[in-house]
């Protein structure tokens, strides 16, 4: 016995927004008009360059997953499935149609934009009319032919899973993405022997059925003698592949990524003697704590020699994680991108040398178990007692934050670097919240909020306010195109010292007449746009956090307010994928998100109880909801055109209906679709939801947008909402 040969360790994929988010200036300066089409190339040439060297510094090889805004989208735009009124465009302007597709234009709207599987990453979903015919790499993803470098591409698989289809069969599409990309992977064979090919598929960690297994063997009847010197690797970064799916791809010579725990059931059932090389998962990609290596070394010594290759990778693609720990304030234990990689060389070392393996040190924290879940004052008794709010038909409203300018970045900054006191930063804050007030009163809007100038971000504004998390300065992960976030960590029951939000509320409430709405973030959202601490059930982590910001509502309450916005974005983000053992998991994140819910909304009746959601796949958790006693919903619906979500929350409850805000514009473009389009919107609605119950507002917060771009976008709302009034009236 012993392990087969000396393990190497490799890389799947490594944050490519940069140290210091210079992929994100790039493309800001780029889409601004700040940064030429030849200056944008040569930056997009070196930070490629830095992205693959710092991987080769680190662990000897490197990964090219250097796209611009998102791999599914590139991977579409590469193998000509744009639009038909854009294909011919690719080859002249490609960062143009790209930008089209992901950002939209005055004329056309963006692709739908959604969650990857279950993490904060978002990404385009493509349309696809046509059927490839060959893969043209986009010329920031020409292959390099670099020693040592695996280029990526998604697979036909998961693009077909990924994708809408618009009058394309599934299976035809996955044999032509298929031979597509099989030819190019041959193609480049012939100009670069020692070329490596990755193929990313995480729709493969799914459980399948008997027609996805049928799609599979479409999408990879072609594979065969590629003739590569190194077998293309199949990355399956989300749940686990079948023994049947890997002992497939194995026969078509195709090394496919496994977890550490599923080795022994493959070497049992012959999966793993059909595999070319081993390519095995050993440690957590999307985890900020250091990992144990002890589970390696034993398993890896008890496996048979049968002297293929082995290599150690992350479980996924690195750019879940920030870059570096360095220059952080944080205990010991902790690893980030740059750490994890080279954890996993020290590893593969060790284990190639005989050197012991040290665990990291884990404290053990006590969480507490979940309440129950209690009955809110019914929904027509709520509507009575929040009746003297006196709003109009179709009342109008944002969704919480307002542009956050080079003025509110610069205040921040000033702060931190001590050239502004507390103080004086708090009335300058203020100055913008009455600044605003006034602004949204001269612009229409019924119910009002204060901007949430002084928030960073609406996770880490709370965490930095609680006790129990760990916060960063540079701990940025990429969310979307040039979007970063820093997650907080998320270490300890979470405790409050006083209100964290009762102070900005006052300030807007006291200039102005209408109401405004206080703000916050909701427990769930909070624990899964954290980093979570490993091991602990999902009941108790939103039961936790549930316990400080259903304080903090009742905080607002108290001061006045009749209306609090708790918003929920994530309920649905990491609600367990449809794995093989979803049932299991799926029943203690539903146990916990109804608790912690309840625990927040459940608030006098004469509170007006609002919540947020947008851009996600909502259908498995609509009835997670039946519990919470909200009263007022926005949902994100302008760039998914997807009503079904909408009518399911409207029809869920048993004590009547929920109001609803459809999304009526898309706050990731600069664009504003107009009055009229808006109002055909919400025409749409009036359909099967009562005057009474529909609210009219953005898809989601306005923090990323121009004033200009905001004024053009609400005043249209307005008009819109106006509309929709004047109708009724005649």
């Amino acid at each position: 016995m012993g392990h087969m040969s000396a393990p190497t360790a490799r890389l799947i994929g490594y944050p490519r927004i940069g140290p210091r988010r210079e992929l994100k200036w790039t493309l800001e300066r780029a889409w601004s008009g700040r940064m030429t089409p030849a200056e944008l190339q040569g930056a997009v040439a070196e930070l490629r360059g830095a992205h693959l060297e710092e991987q080769r510094s680190i662990i000897g090889s490197a990964v090219d997953d250097f796209v611009l805004y998102d791999g599914v989208l590139e991977t579409a735009m590469q193998l000509g499935l744009a639009p038909a009124d854009l294909r011919t465009r690719v080859a002249d302007d490609p960062f143009d149609v790209l930008t089209v597709l992901a950002r939209g234009a005055q004329d056309r709207p963006a692709w739908e934009m959604t969650k990857w599987f279950d993490t904060n990453y978002h990404y385009v979903v493509p349309v696809i009319a046509a059927l490839p015919e060959e893969l043209v790499p986009l010329p920031w993803r020409q292959p390099l032919g670099s020693a040592e470098t695996a280029w990526t591409v998604l697979g036909p698989y998961s693009l077909v899973k990924l994708s809408k289809l618009d009058g394309v069969a599934p299976e035809a599409l996955a044999s032509a993405a298929g031979r597509a990309i099989w030819a190019f992977g041959r193609l480049q064979r012939t100009t670069d022997p020692g070329f490596r090919l990755q193929i990313d598929e995480p729709s493969l960690g799914m459980a399948m059925s008997a027609e996805d297994e049928a799609l599979l063997d479409a999408a990879y009847a072609d594979a065969a003698d590629l003739g590569l010197e190194e077998p293309a690797l199949v990355t399956v970064q989300f749940g686990r592949p079948a023994g049947r799916t890997v002992a497939a791809l194995g026969r078509r010579g195709l090394a496919v990524q496994v977890p550490l725990d599923a080795v022994e059931e493959l070497v049992g059932d012959g999966a793993w003697d059909a595999q070319p090389e081993h390519v095995v998962t050993v440690m957590d990609g999307r985890s900020v704590w250091a990992d144990d290596p002890s589970p390696v070394r034993e398993l890896l010594d008890g496996l048979p020699n049968d002297g293929r290759p082995v290599r150690l990778v992350p479980s996924t693609s690195l750019m879940f994680l920030p870059y570096t720990v360095d220059g952080e304030e944080l205990p010991a234990g902790f690893a980030f991108a740059r750490e994890k990689a080279a954890q996993l060389a020290a590893w593969a070392a060790a284990l190639r040398d005989g050197n012991e393996l040290e665990a990291p040190a884990r404290t053990s924290v006590a969480w507490p178990e979940v309440g129950e879940v209690r009955a809110r004052a019914g929904r027509e008794a709520r509507r009575a007692a929040q009746a003297d709010l006196d709003l109009p038909r179709y009342p109008t409203t944002t969704t919480g934050s307002l542009p956050q300018t080079r003025e509110v970045r610069q205040l921040r900054r000033r702060l931190g670097s001590g050239e502004l006191e507390a103080a004086a930063y708090e009335r300058e804050v203020d100055r913008l919240i009455t600044d605003a007030i006034a602004w949204q009163e001269s612009t229409g809007i019924d119910v009002l909020v204060h901007g949430e100038f002084e928030r960073t971000d609406m996770v880490e504004y709370f965490a930095e306010r609680l006790d129990g998390f760990h916060t960063t300065r540079n701990g940025w992960v990429l969310s979307y195109g040039s979007r970063c976030t820093r997650p907080p960590i998320l270490a300890a029951p979470p405790m409050a010292h006083g209100p964290m939000t009762v102070r900005e509320w006052r300030i807007a409430q006291a200039a102005t007449n209408r109401p405004v709405k206080g703000m916050l973030t909701g427990p769930v959202t909070i624990v899964n746009w954290s980093f979570r601490p490993p091991g602990v059930p999902d009941d108790q982590l939103f039961w936790a956090v549930a316990q400080p910001i259903a304080t903090e509502v009742r905080a607002l309450a108290d001061a006045g307010a009749r209306i609090v916005q708790v918003d929920e974005p994530a309920v649905r983000e990491r609600w367990p994928l449809p794995t093989v053992d979803a049932d299991a998991r799926r029943a203690v994140y539903a146990r916990g998100v109804r608790a912690a819910l309840n625990h927040v909304f459940n608030q006098p009746a004469h509170v007006q109880m609002h919540t947020h959601m947008c851009y996600g796949d909502f259908g498995d958790i609509v009835p997670l909801w039946a519990d919470a006693g909200v009263d007022v919903a926005s949902i994100e619906f302008s760039r998914s055109n997807d009503a079904s979500y909408i009518h399911q929350f409207y029809e869920l409850f048993d004590d009547g209906h929920l109001q609803i805000g459809p999304g009526v514009f898309d706050v990731h473009s600069p664009h504003s679709p107009g009055s009229e389009t808006m109002a055909e919107r919400l025409e749409h609605f009036r359909a099967f939801m009562a005057p009474g119950d529909i609210w009219v507002n953005p898809d989601c917060g306005l923090k990323t947008r121009s004033w200009p771009e905001v004024e053009r976008q609400l005043t249209d709302m307005v008009a819109a909402a106006r509309r929709l009034r004047s109708s009724e009236a005649g």
